[in-house]
Order: structure tokens, then C-alpha cells, then sequence
């Protein structure tokens, strides 16, 4: 078979045990459920980015992305709450 490229998925086991001990809501897939425009959790103060979310996409730029905005969204809750 011709190919030009080869994308292997080797899968992945969603780490939230931590957040579920502290009362985060987890989907059936264990993924870590967020507001998708701010990446807070159910828990006030609490936010999660990345693969551990149940955002549809698991790409490294969309873990960045989610990222920067669960950072700024952190920020944003401290500054108001400090």
C-alpha cells in the first residue's frame, strides 16, 4: 500500500481522579466536564484544559488553546475573589 503518511493513535486514560476527589463533574467517559468558553468546572476556582476535558477534539493545539483560557479564566477569578 502507497502511502505519504501514517497517523498512529495509541489512545489515552483520563487522569481526573484528583478532580472528581474535589467534587468536579465527570462525564461517563471520566472526562473532566467544563464551560467551554471559560474552561471553569462545576467547583468555583477550579479549571481544567487539555485531553482531561470533554471537549470533542484531542489535538495538542486544542490542549494549548484550552489552556491559555483556562489560565486567563483562573486569573480573572482570582483578581475578582482576591
Amino acid at each position: 500500500m502507497k502511502l505519504d503518511g501514517v497517523f498512529v493513535a495509541i489512545g489515552h486514560v483520563v487522569l481526573s481522579e484528583l478532580a472528581e476527589k474535589l467534587g468536579v463533574n465527570v462525564n461517563e467517559k471520566k472526562e473532566i466536564m467544563i464551560d467551554h468558553k471559560t474552561a471553569e468546572t462545576n467547583v468555583p476556582g477550579i479549571y481544567a484544559a487539555g485531553d482531561v476535558t470533554d471537549r470533542p477534539f484531542k489535538q495538542a493545539i486544542t490542549g494549548v488553546s484550552d489552556g491559555c483560557v483556562a489560565a486567563y479564566s483562573a486569573f480573572e477569578y482570582i483578581d475578582k475573589n482576591a
